[in-house]
């Protein structure tokens, strides 16, 4: 016998994929106007009472999860992945309401739009329950799961008909995502933010990213929000091994110790990993998990706004996106991380302050640079090191009598987050250094350092994310696969771990 009571099930991750590929805004407003919803449909099917909303999410925004605790009968369940764990949860949650000993309820309101809860759709009506579908639009519904929902004793909703849901809104802050990877792109194309930058205004104007007229003004001002000046000693003019000589010079870099450029780049290194090394070209709602799983849909929707800015992304006209980046599934930040690896792994080796060119050279090319197994050989390495350069994470610095060498930037936000993984992983595996481990527990450790972390996350977002840390300091030789059935790791006691640790 089913109680005169009512389940409300969301699977938050689904919601936020197609509200945000149709550019709406997803955030604490919905939580209230599901739960609305709910009780309007209770009211509806006559004497119903709601007793219980739950909310189903790889992770929520902070003012969503203060929506969803501020309502007496809502409870939100963080899940480890972003959707497979997500719907077991789910389907876990909703068999505990049929079986419960009272019996279960009569209605279940179900939102999402999944084709997976079918058959849970199917025994919820078994167990004699009326079920509410919602969903974020009927637009995109798959035959099937329109077959479920034109069964007897289900009603199927689209939020977008029931709710006025406003589009996302523009800010200021999509130009400043637009003016920081239009900074970085000159730097990948060969530009210094320091001295002369007549050549880099008229690159800024050809790529379309300075307003005619005022462009030196606004690359100016550009510079002065988004890029910073340093004075230290290096090697002038470093262009080859000797006949160099030490001076103090100003160095003037993006400004990675400002949280909004280190956001921009982290937001868009997500973005292109996922545009340039997929089978199946992504929405914005596929986007919209990982790093993106707690926003509203406004700062995805600016950091690929300003990639399309600087012809880094292409939207189709099916709605999905393609990389126009180069070696994109490297994203930004890898190449970067195995130069610092490289130079750090030899340094703290031979006790030295950098390590010369021409064996850096000769470490980067020894295996591909980064994700694509392509990008290798001189070509890849020589670009990469000077890429590093002008991106501020190394430079030259005196050695010897009039020779140069190569240092990592120790204060450089990247370097200290690539120092910080390193010296964690070296934390989490203890007494494990030096020793073989399944590869599948070192991830695990990564994965649950990050869940207590809170926002601090160090390692990533998923095992994509993880593995490619791993990769990093494998191909920089201070992480080892030994052969084996079990894919192992070996992470090695190096001079570096040993001094960071």
């Amino acid at each position: 016998m089913t109680l005169n009571e009512a389940v409300l099930l969301v699977d938050w991750l689904n919601l936020s994929i197609h509200l945000k590929n149709q550019r709406l805004s997803f955030g604490s407003d919905l939580v209230g106007d599901l739960i609305k919803i709910a009780r309007d449909e209770c009211a509806r099917h006559g004497s119903t009472e709601l007793v219980r909303a739950h909310f189903v999410g790889e992770q929520f925004a902070p003012s969503v999860e203060d929506a969803i605790t501020s309502t007496f009968i809502a409870r939100f369940h963080k899940t480890r992945t972003a959707k497979e764990q997500a719907d077991l949860v789910l389907a876990v949650l909703a068999m505990d309401h049929i079986h419960a000993p009272g019996g279960g309820p009569a209605l279940f309101l179900l939102a999402t739009g999944d084709q997976d809860f079918i058959p849970l759709v199917d025994r919820m009506i078994e167990a004699r329950a009326e079920v509410v579908l919602v969903v974020a639009s009927t637009r995109t519904l798959s035959p099937e799961y329109r077959r479920i929902a034109a069964q007897q004793n289900v009603r199927l909703l689209s939020l977008t008909d029931v709710l006025d849901i406003k589009p996302l809104p523009e800010s200021d802050a999509d130009a400043a995502a637009t003016r920081v990877l239009g900074l970085y792109r000159v730097c990948m194309a060969g530009g210094v933010l320091g001295g002369d930058q007549t050549r880099n205004i008229r690159m800024l104007a050809d790529w379309g990213l300075l307003q005619s007229g005022d462009e030196e003004v606004e690359h100016t001002a550009c510079l002065q929000q988004f890029a910073r000046v340093d004075t230290r000693k290096v090697a002038v003019p470093a262009k080859r091994d000797t006949g160099n000589r030490p001076a103090v010079l100003r160095r003037t870099c993006l400004n990675f110790t400002s949280a909004t450029v280190l956001d921009i780049i982290e937001d868009a290194d997500w973005v292109l990993r996922r545009t340039g090394n997929a089978a199946r070209l992504p929405t914005i709602g596929d986007l919209g998990v990982g790093r993106f799983a707690a926003d509203d849909g406004r700062r995805l929707a600016r950091i690929i706004g300003a990639m399309k800015d600087v012809g880094w992304l292409m939207e189709r006209s099916d709605g999905r996106f393609e990389s126009r980046l180069e070696w994109s599934a490297d994203g930004l930040l890898e190449p970067l991380w195995r130069v610092i690896c490289e130079i750090n792994r030899r340094a703290f080796a031979s006790h030295t302050e950098g390590v010369s060119r021409d064996q850096l050279f000769q470490d980067l090319r020894s295996a591909p640079i980064a994700a694509d197994i392509d990008r290798k050989g001189g070509k890849a390495a020589h670009e990469v090191i000077d890429h590093a350069r002008r991106i501020g994470v190394i430079d030259a610095i005196p050695a010897g009598s009039d020779g140069y060498a190569l240092a990592v930037i120790e204060s450089h936000p990247v370097a200290h987050s690539v120092a910080s993984s390193l010296r964690t992983l070296g934390n989490l595996l203890a007494d494990q250094v030096g020793v073989a481990v399944p590869e599948h527990e070192v991830l695990a450790l990564m994965r649950e350092r990050d869940e207590h972390a809170g926002a601090q996350v160090l390692f990533g977002y998923d095992n994509r994310d993880r593995q490619r840390i791993l990769r990093v300091l494998r191909r920089s030789g201070l992480l080892e696969r030994p052969r084996g059935s079990e894919p192992m790791v070996r992470l090695k006691r190096t001079p570096w771990l040993e001094r960071i640790s």
